[in-house]
């Protein structure tokens, strides 16, 4: 053994706390929510309060916009907050990844002529492990927090699709009473033409046999208005409890996305989801750097004497494991699978975000067009030829009943025009997640940011 003085421990010391102290990132939720917020415009709740609740700049008792929808979900939603509770888990392991292997100290007691041992031995591979297993932790962190992005975009989508059902659900209600009303005025006049011998009795009860249906259908239709709220109530977080609201009368947002070419761009680019599966490409190619890096093991040894020819000894030691029959065949091997398998992934996600965003721009395209079409060919034309029968009815030269037959021709082209425009709506609430940002928020997060500077 060689005599140690105190400075070899010092050094060995210091060493040790250095690398325990090295800093490692940590997974910020409010940073994850920031980010869904320049997305979306609405913020969400990060803390663990799950207690139904309104936030900032929503008001119920006017009616719920479409936005305001949106700030209720991402507020209160249950399933947003498992999401959320994802990244306490990256957090954890990232921390695990940072931690150093404890040492282990040994100790031989004197019995007899036995002197006194002592060693100490501490893993040294982890000086290079370290620095690879951390990379590794923090960009699987950074995927798991564009996942928790990926997940409001989704839950945006699903509310404000729930939204438009619940606007569409509502006006066919509407238009179904109005609908039975007109139906029982032609079922009344038709009957009072058949006991006037005017008509056929086949011809009454086929107009009997009308109102009685959309009686009908116009209580069918207040049951799914019922429906429909819930189903928008279950996405905000009020299933179970919260305050009773009503939508408010919009019109159609009119915000534009942007030509097809650049959304395009814009979806494979800064989608989370497709960021995501990119980093999980370079996590993977790190985790194969970390695996390849643990074929050689080394521990630190330092063995001391209680009782040696000059007194107390201490002396420096190595252990090596020779890299003769396990090299960490199957954990590069392993890695090299999840390489392959998050680049595969990440192709895979790119042709789906396309694919997703030409969908849903050949949707808002049929929807718009199909809208502009009904309503200049179709409506327009029926409420001219309403206005005309009642002027032929007025005049003598035409009965009531050819007066409520058009009006019913147009409330029947009403109801499908709704429904064109409640798909212009579903189509464009797609389009937005399939970019991975709600139109218009881009100028409102620059805009943001640039005042943010300014202060």
């Amino acid at each position: 053994m060689v005599r140690a003085g105190p400075d070899v421990a010092l050094v060995v010391v210091c060493v040790a706390v250095a690398s325990a102290c090295a800093s490692h990132a940590s997974v910020d939720p409010q940073a994850a929510a920031d980010r869904l917020r320049d997305r979306t415009g609405a913020t969400a709740r990060t803390s663990a309060d799950q207690t139904p609740g309104i936030p900032a700049g929503v008001a119920l008792d006017d009616g719920v916009t479409q936005e305001e929808a949106v700030a209720l979900a991402l507020w209160n939603s249950a399933d947003f907050q498992v999401s959320l509770s994802e990244l306490g888990f990256a957090r954890a392991d990232l921390l695990e990844a940072g931690l150093l292997t404890n040492p282990i100290l040994s100790l031989l007691f004197p019995v007899g002529p036995k002197q006194f041992e002592a060693t100490l031995k501490w893993p040294i591979e982890v000086l290079w492990q370290r620095p690879r297993r951390v990379a590794a932790a923090r960009l699987a962190a950074d995927a798991a927090a564009e996942r928790l992005v990926q997940a409001g975009l989704d839950l945006v989508l699903s509310v404000k699709v729930a939204y438009a059902d619940l606007a569409l659900a509502g006006d066919r209600g509407r238009i179904a009473d109005e609908a039975a009303a007109l139906l029982l005025r032609i079922a009344e006049l038709t009957q009072s033409r058949l006991a006037a011998g005017d008509i056929s009795e086949l011809e009454g009860r086929a107009a009997a046999v009308d109102a009685a249906r959309a009686r009908q259908d116009a209580r069918r239709a207040r049951h799914d208005v019922v429906i429909a709220r819930e189903r928008l109530r279950a996405l905000v977080g009020f299933a179970l409890d919260g305050p009773a609201f009503d939508i408010a009368a919009e019109s159609s947002p009119t915000t534009d996305c942007g030509p097809a070419a650049s959304r395009l761009r814009e979806a494979i680019v800064s989608r989370p989801d497709v960021r995501a599966a990119e980093i999980g490409v370079e996590a993977a190619a790190a985790r194969l750097g970390w695996e390849r890096s643990r074929v050689l093991t080394l521990t630190a040894v330092l063995d001391a004497n209680g009782e040696g020819k000059e007194g107390f000894e201490m002396g420096p030691g190595i252990d090596v494991g020779l890299p003769i029959f396990n090299i960490n065949q199957a954990g590069r091997a392993r890695a090299g699978a999840e390489l392959h398998r998050a680049s595969a992934a990440y192709a895979a996600v790119q042709q789906r975000a396309a694919a997703e965003l030409r969908e849903a721009s050949a949707q808002f395209e049929q929807a718009r067009e199909s809208k502009s079409a009904w309503r200049d060919t179709i409506v327009t034309p029926l409420r001219q030829n309403v206005v005309g029968a009642e002027r032929s009815f007025a005049g003598g030269d035409a009965s009531y009943l050819f007066v409520l037959e058009n009006s019913r021709r147009l409330i029947e082209a009403q109801v499908r025009e709704r429904e064109i425009d409640a798909d212009v709506q579903r189509a464009r609430a797609r389009i937005e997640r399939a970019m991975g940002r709600a139109c218009g928020t881009a100028e409102a997060a620059r805009s943001r940011q640039e005042q943010t500077r300014g202060h």
